[in-house]
C-alpha cells in the first residue's frame, strides 16, 4: 500500500463546480463548510498512534494535581491602584420613601390614638374618691 498525497489541491469552489474531486479535496470542502457553519474544523493528513486515536491520557500528568511549592512567595498585590471600579449606585425612589414614611406615621398615629382612648376609658370607669 503506497500512501501518495497530491502535489496540489484545487480550490473547494472549483471542485464543487467540476463535481469531481479526490479525498483530500473533499475533506477541504467539508472543512470549509464546517468553518462556515461556525465549527472549529481542520484537515489533517497523516498517521496517528493508538493512544492518540483512543484519547488515552493516562501517561500525562494532571495539571490540577500539581501543587505549588511552599517556598514560592505569594503574588504581590499592587500598592497603588490608579483606576478603581466605582461601587454601584443605590437606586431608590423618593416617592416610595415618602409613601413608606406616611405609612409609618399613620401607624404611629393609630397607636397613639388607641393608647389615648384606652386611658380615657380607664379614667371614665375608675371610681372617683
Amino acid at each position: 500500500m503506497v500512501d501518495v498525497q497530491p502535489m496540489k489541491l484545487v480550490n473547494p469552489a472549483t471542485a464543487l463546480r467540476r463535481q469531481r474531486a479526490n479525498c483530500f479535496e473533499l475533506s477541504t470542502i467539508l472543512a470549509s463548510l464546517l468553518i462556515g457553519a461556525g465549527y472549529d474544523a481542520y484537515v489533517v493528513s497523516g498517521y496517528a498512534g493508538q493512544t492518540t486515536c483512543n484519547g488515552d491520557l493516562s501517561f500525562d500528568e494532571c495539571p490540577l494535581l500539581a501543587t505549588v511549592s511552599p517556598t514560592t512567595p505569594p503574588p504581590a498585590t499592587p500598592t497603588c491602584v490608579k483606576y478603581k471600579a466605582r461601587p454601584a449606585k443605590e437606586l431608590f425612589s423618593r416617592y416610595e420613601k415618602m409613601m413608606v414614611a406616611r405609612e409609618h406615621d399613620e401607624i404611629r398615629r393609630r397607636r397613639e390614638s388607641e393608647i389615648a382612648r384606652e386611658l380615657a376609658e380607664r379614667e371614665a370607669s375608675s371610681p372617683e374618691c
